[in-house]
């Protein structure tokens, strides 16, 4: 289990300076709902200027296009107690002529890439101002550190619906691998989030998420 509690003992052991709500760094492990063949890792992949896509790659995670970040929206100073949800960051490496500096990016649901489908890919924007704000489970019976996403479940509102008070607070796991053009028009197999099932994508395979700490 992952504790909810970190020191600069942690970062160190890491081999990466952290920020004060951030832990990691992690691999990004994709299993499959129903196809068990699928069992790799997620990867960024170049997708545009300063933009990369979440791809699946078989096999063991190797390098740091695949070393990710979790950054949580909230943390108690006093404690070091930290609060999801938060962000998934890829640190985007620029080479200078004398260093290389690391840009954040946030993991991002592209909902405006197609409005004629139901597929959304998971992309990395500079910054987090597009994040997906999502939690993974790491305490008690469901501590798989599995990745979701919460929402409000609309599926019993009638038009009476507001007497009867908001759906009840979810937690969804629509993630599928896909095949299809990203950013610029590059072809990946990517990571992405299905908005309704079925998805209009017939390549789309449903899968999971998990974080794993490297």
């Amino acid at each position: 289990m992952l504790s909810k509690h970190f020191t600069a003992l942690a970062a160190f052991a890491t081999g990466a300076v952290l920020a004060a709500n951030q832990t990691g760094p992690y691999h990004i492990h994709i299993t499959g709902k129903t196809d068990k063949s699928i069992d790799g890792y997620g990867a960024s992949y170049h997708a545009g200027a300063a933009i990369e896509a979440l791809v699946y790659v078989a096999g063991p995670a190797n390098g740091t296009s695949q070393e990710y970040y979790y950054d949580y929206l909230s943390y108690d100073p006093a404690t070091g107690e930290v609060y999801q949800p938060g962000y998934i960051v890829w640190q985007l490496p620029l080479v200078g002529s004398n260093e290389t500096t690391y840009v954040p990016e946030a993991l991002t649901i592209e909902s405006e890439t197609n409005w004629a489908s139901n597929v959304a890919p998971a992309m990395f924007y500079p910054g987090n101002a597009s994040g997906a704000a999502v939690s993974f489970y790491d305490e008690g019976a469901d501590a798989n550190h599995s990745v979701y996403l919460t929402g409000r479940d609309d599926s019993g509102y009638t038009e009476a619906r507001p007497e009867q008070g908001p759906g009840p607070i979810v937690d969804a796991t629509n993630w599928h691998l896909c095949y299809q053009y990203v950013g610029g028009g590059y072809w990946y197999n990517t990571v992405s989030w299905v908005f309704s099932l079925p998805p209009s994508n017939p390549t789309c395979r449903p899968v999971n998420l998990a974080l794993e700490l490297i």
